[in-house]
């Protein structure tokens, strides 16, 4: 009759080192990783020569966890960030075009802007010219018949050589702008091409 209570005890005892165990196996972990030799080690540690070659940790019944990869070089990484930048690129010029001829027209209506903005400074500056050489033939008369020209005059002279000279920079950018556009198009056409030759 003693022996049925001791025989219980003894399976809660059992019961309570077993789930302790579990506990204990959940917790610790082994480290796999790969030494000089090329030899893969299991260890409780990872010595601090080898943590920057990765490694793997496995839980205690030898199921890995997780992969610590291998720590980059700088080349490594540099290439790894270009790498990255470059899909992220190739992602958004896929979602912004749908064929070649959409890049043409966006590079058209782009184009158009600038050209239009162009031809506008283009007339402003001839505007401008006409009125420098009216304003200059007005002070040349008044020179050939030997007065001295109203520095009014002279004033309103610079000032519309500065006009010209300001519109004429406007129009070297836009220049420059058009002509990078154009660059910018040709690439993006090219990298269109190679990135849906490969799908």
């Amino acid at each position: 009759m003693r022996i049925a209570p001791i025989v219980r005890l003894l399976a809660s005892i059992t019961l309570l080192f077993s789930a302790l165990a579990n506990a204990a196996s959940d917790e610790q972990v082994l480290y796999r990783y790969t030494d000089e030799q090329g030899i893969v080690v299991l260890n409780e540690m990872v010595p601090p020569e080898y943590v920057g070659k990765g490694y793997e940790i496995l839980n205690l019944s030898g199921r890995v966890i997780e992969v610590v990869p291998p720590q980059l070089s700088p080349e490594e990484f540099e290439a790894q960030r270009r790498q990255e930048a470059q899909e992220e690129a190739d992602r958004k010029l896929l979602k912004r075009y749908n064929s070649l001829a959409d890049i043409e027209s966006a590079r058209k209506r782009k184009l158009a802007i600038v050209e239009q903005d162009m031809a506008i400074m283009h007339s402003n500056i001839t505007s401008l010219i006409r009125q420098i050489t009216q304003e200059e033939a007005q002070a040349a008369r008044t020179q050939r018949g030997g007065r001295d020209v109203a520095p009014e005059l002279l004033q309103r002279i610079a000032d519309l050589q500065k006009e010209v000279a300001v519109l004429r920079e406007r129009l070297k950018r836009r220049d420059e702008e058009a002509s990078s556009i154009g660059e910018e198009f040709d690439k993006a056409a090219a990298r269109y091409v190679e990135i849906t030759s490969k799908s």
